[in-house]
């Protein structure tokens, strides 16, 4: 589909005049391959953590390399729902029959995520994982169609509302049995968060952190620009629509075609609307928001799409240090729509 331009755009289709190395869901770092002395990448969180560093000789990089692959894997003892022995497969246990101490960062991720449920009117809920079991999105991608009942069994026993956070005493506790905390991209974009404190306590002054498409850009790109990042189209794989340069700054994106199943010619996504217990149907394909801080990004790109343009975009609009590009599908067309000041580097 050919896209149209809603709100402030040049009328112009933006496409990339080299050839973009995908890196994650939505998103595609281009015109670096010549740049980087050192890059190095494994997997974390569930997903390809990847760091590029620029202007660091081997050594030096190989010594921030190792410090960095231990603080994530210190991170992902603490968020992983994979691990039994995880911090959070702990709390999922057992935070429903009483108060449960925490660490710094569950107490800081947590009261974060209930900020952001609180913000988008529930449009963010890190208590979905219910929910996605019910719609056979998670452990294992099956899909399936839980009937109206089902759904409404499932909803009685989820909420962010019920997650009794005491800051104070650095404890959560559960005020429903059967609730569960997913953090999902929530923790991914903290530990990308992480990483780059890391990287520039370690006097790094020019880095990419990229947690398979959840990133942040730190200081500018060797070539003394901004970091180059493409936003992928929602359905032509490889083709780019708009194009990035970024200092200083996080950027995630949600879409509803990676994880997704089709019944009778419907799409269902693996974005639950926490409210309806359904999979978001708004019409929205994809969400890119820019944002300080990578866990603020990827947080409200779920939420924007749950709440669909219109609603999102008045959220973006409301004076904080946030920007988003939303892509819909309206009577058939692809429509781009953006908040005001979404910055774009056009490709013609």
């Amino acid at each position: 589909m050919e896209p149209r331009i809603k709100r402030p755009w040049t009328p112009v289709r933006l496409l990339l005049v080299f050839s973009p190395t995908v890196l994650g869901l939505g998103l595609v770092i281009s015109g670096c391959r010549q740049s980087f002395p050192v890059r190095e990448s494994r997997l974390s969180m569930g997903t390809v953590l990847s760091l590029e560093l620029g202007a660091v000789d081997q050594d030096e990089a190989s010594r921030i390399f190792g410090e960095c692959w231990a603080e994530a894997d210190r991170l992902e003892k603490i968020f992983s729902r994979y691990d039994p022995e995880s911090e959070l497969s702990r709390i999922n246990r057992t935070a429903a029959g009483g108060p449960v101490e925490i660490s710094e960062e569950m107490l800081e991720v947590l009261s974060r995520a209930i900020g952001l449920s609180r913000l988008t009117g529930g449009a963010f809920d890190v208590t979905v994982g219910p929910l996605l079991a019910a719609w056979g999105m998670f452990p294992r991608r099956e899909g399936r169609v839980p009937d109206r009942r089902e759904i409404a069994a499932v909803l009685s026993r989820t909420g962010w509302e019920k997650i009794d956070l005491n800051r104070k005493n650095r404890t959560v506790r559960f005020l429903s049995p059967g609730l569960e905390i997913d953090l999902g991209g929530l923790a991914k974009g903290y530990a990308v968060d992480r990483l780059a404190a890391l990287l520039a306590a370690q006097g790094v002054k020019s880095a990419l952190v990229n947690a398979g498409g959840d990133i942040y850009c730190l200081g500018e790109h060797p070539e003394k620009r901004g970091w180059r990042i493409g936003v992928e189209h929602p359905r032509e794989e490889g083709e780019v629509l708009a194009v990035l340069e970024l200092e200083d700054r996080a950027v995630a994106t949600s879409g509803d075609y990676r994880n997704y199943f089709i019944r009778l010619d419907r799409r269902y996504s693996h974005i639950i609307d926490p409210r309806t217990g359904e999979p978001a149907q708004t019409g929205v394909m994809e969400v890119t928001v820019l944002a300080p801080d990578c866990l603020t990004a990827d947080g409200l790109a779920t939420a924007l799409f749950v709440l669909g343009p219109e609603r999102g975009l008045e959220l973006l609009d409301t004076g904080r240090d946030w920007e988003g590009l939303v892509i819909a599908g309206e009577n058939g067309e692809l429509v781009i729509h953006r908040s005001a000041g979404f910055p774009v580097k056009e490709e013609r």
